[in-house]
């Protein structure tokens, strides 16, 4: 009897592990469970990629998901149709038409969804525009593949662009050594065909820079390492296990390193087997909620390396910018690495920034050098209050207008009608002034207020910039504006100035000539950038430059070739899910006329989002497919690339009397 129930239990053990051996997933979590959750456990290359293969391609799934990707873009995709244009002198990018390219994926014989939705991916990326974003979660975000180093690119002393080793984890002997080859071929190639496959930048030179590494000051003031993905850290499985990298270190010493892709991720826990991951984390479950991941991109959990500043002392920070002096005491430097507060901190953090620009006039700071790299945007008004802080003589406004069609026209006359703002603005929705605290934070609250908006297709937000007037009704709005784009004849709104621009101007009615003036002209100031200034920061430099004709100087990038000072103006970027939220908030989704139009929710847990609105600059050209170089170049070298304070002296050397 006990050698039968011995021969079951090994019966059930070999089961369980050949069970465990053919489901990639499972041994994922198996090996995870083995290491006793070490919290710098990694995943096996090979398990993951077999993990993520191991779901059949689904016919029904992928049409029901390109059937959504299809109708959103149709319907609110401001760049439809400018995707299929050639770029223009200075950019670098594949002319796409979308939807014709969506529909020719369905006509492919996959065999997993893994590479369905990888290709959807690709293909989003193909147009630069990272506003422009498709995420299945069940793929990408939930895994970081780190090579443990990072690179950076200088000019040797011959004249020649060159890739090393900016930091090794593992390793520090190898700090600084060359990189002439990765996997046997020319390191610049390689970085160079890798960059070109991010969606970071229309120019190359700004998307060279986002695939190597980059410095950036953390909400408490440590200068670390970027955060986002480059060539040697992935939130997307790699092609290959490893990377071979071929050095030349002191002494002309020549080696050879091979790294295998660390794997974390923070729901190794979460999950089973292919069964569970598939539910949790690749169909869309309302009662499964979504992971948070736990680690960041520094480097998974371990502590970053903090690196120093030489040349100059803060003297302020807030959450948005760092306040420098050089050593010289002639020179200001504000660090603006992020404009991203909540809703909540974001009057707060307007008076922390005039807190900083106050410090440094005290100090008697001439000159300032605006410093925007690896500042990917954020807030909308903060970026407009920063333009006026320094030039309040006009609205820092350029135009906007987005695509119409049966949908968005049917979007704005419900919103509109639905809009407390007939007149714009309610003298009853302004409080009493509250003594406590003060005239500028109480206008600051007050135009927020007053301004809010229950939806973006609300057309009493916004401001016909020919009349200087809100615009009266949806038809005003909408225009008659047909322009050709892409080839074919595109219909947009009436251009507008958005409801930021508003909240700005009422601010500044409220507060009567109150505010504080500076002294500082445009000569006065410079903006350094190594192109990685998108979305909101964009709006700011631009402005500047286009504007108040601040000058502008792009760091790296490729050797004499001229480089963008921001990347991705776009307009205004929205998410699938406040789309459907917002159309369901005005009632568009209960009119069964235009059901045929309305996009389906996802099957699968994936992340949408895309640029809503198009802004143009002061010559009526749309600024997301206009070149716009820096006026001056710099490079980094090996002190330059670890301590910006060294850029920001050199900047004064060169170009600040």
């Amino acid at each position: 009897m006990k050698l039968i129930f011995y021969i079951l239990i090994f019966t059930l053990i070999t089961s369980l592990v050949d069970a465990n051996n053919n489901d990639a997933c499972a041994r994922i979590s198996h090996e995870y469970k083995r290491s006793d959750k070490n919290p710098n456990f990694s995943a096996k290359y090979s398990d993951v990629k077999e993990c993520f293969e191991s779901f059949p391609y689904n016919k029904e799934l992928a049409e029901k998901t390109i059937e959504t990707l299809k109708k959103t873009l149709q319907g609110f995709y401001v760049f439809l149709s400018e995707a299929k244009e050639k770029p223009k002198q200075g950019f670098s990018f594949r002319a796409v038409d979308l939807i014709e390219e969506l529909n020719s994926l369905l006509l492919k014989n996959y065999t997993t969804d893994y590479q369905f939705m990888t290709d959807i991916q690709n293909l989003f990326a193909e147009l630069k525009d990272p506003h422009l974003n498709f995420n299945p979660l069940c793929y990408k975000g939930l895994f970081l593949y780190s090579q443990q180093l990072s690179l950076y690119s200088v000019i040797n002393k011959d004249g020649m662009q060159i890739i090393k080793i900016f930091d090794d984890e593992i390793d520090n002997s190898t700090i600084d050594c060359e990189v002439t080859h990765i996997d046997g071929r020319s390191s610049m190639e390689v970085i160079k065909e890798f960059a070109d496959t991010l969606p970071n930048s229309k120019d190359a030179g700004v998307r060279f820079n986002s695939a190597l590494s980059g410095l950036k000051f953390t909400d408490g003031g440590n200068l670390i390492k970027t955060s986002r993905t480059s060539f040697t850290l992935r939130i997307q499985l790699p092609k290959k296990s490893s990377i071979e990298y071929s050095l030349v270190c002191k002494n002309n010493t020549s080696t050879k390193l091979t790294r295998e892709w660390k794997i974390e991720s923070a729901i190794y826990n979460m999950f089973n087997t292919s069964k569970d991951y598939w539910n949790k984390f690749c169909l869309i479950n309302e009662n499964i909620p979504l992971p948070i991941n736990e680690f960041n991109l520094n480097g998974g959990k371990m502590i970053s390396k903090v690196y120093n500043i030489r040349e100059g002392k803060m003297v302020y920070q807030s959450l948005m910018a760092k306040f420098f002096i050089l050593n010289n005491k002639k020179i200001g430097v504000v660090v603006i690495p992020n404009i991203f507060p909540s809703d909540m901190d974001l009057v707060n953090q307007m008076f922390e920034l005039q807190r900083g620009f106050n410090i440094l006039e005290e100090r008697g700071i001439r000159k300032l050098v605006l410093e925007f790299s690896e500042n990917l945007g954020g807030s909308v008004d903060l970026a407009l209050f920063l333009i006026y802080l320094l030039f309040p003589n006009s609205i820092p406004s350029f135009n906007n207008d987005m695509v119409v069609n049966d949908l968005t026209r049917e979007a704005l006359i419900l919103a509109t009608s639905q809009s407390p703002h007939e007149y714009f603005v309610d003298i009853t929705m302004i409080p009493p002034l509250n003594p406590s605290k003060g005239l500028a934070r109480w206008a600051a609250e007050t135009a927020y207020r007053i301004t809010y908006s229950n939806s973006v297709f609300d057309i009493f937000a916004y401001k016909n910039p020919k009349t200087n007037d809100h615009f009266h009704n949806v038809k005003e709005f909408i225009g008659n504006n047909t322009y050709m784009r892409g080839g074919i004849p595109t219909k947009y709104t009436s251009k507008f100035i958005n409801r930021y621009t508003n909240r700005l101007g009422i601010l500044i009615k409220l507060l009567s000539g109150n505010f504080k003036k500076y002294d500082w002209k445009s000569e006065d100031i410079i903006i350094l950038t190594n192109g990685i200034c998108g979305s909101s920061c964009s709006l700011i430099t631009q402005r500047m430059a286009e504007k108040y004709n601040v000058s502008t100087i792009g760091i790296g990038g490729y050797k004499d070739i001229p480089l963008s000072y921001a990347s991705f103006p776009g307009g205004e970027v929205y998410s699938f899910d406040n789309l459907i939220f917002d159309l369901n908030n005005i009632g568009l989704l209960r009119i069964k006329s235009l059901k045929h139009l309305i996009p389906p929710p996802f099957m699968i847990r994936a992340f949408l989002s895309f640029t809503l609105k198009e802004v143009y600059d002061g010559q009526d050209n749309v600024l997301e497919f206009t070149y716009k170089p820096a006026k001056h170049r710099l490079y980094y070298d090996e002190l330059s690339a670890r301590d910006p304070s060294i850029l920001w002296l050199e900047v004064a050397k060169k170009f600040m009397n």
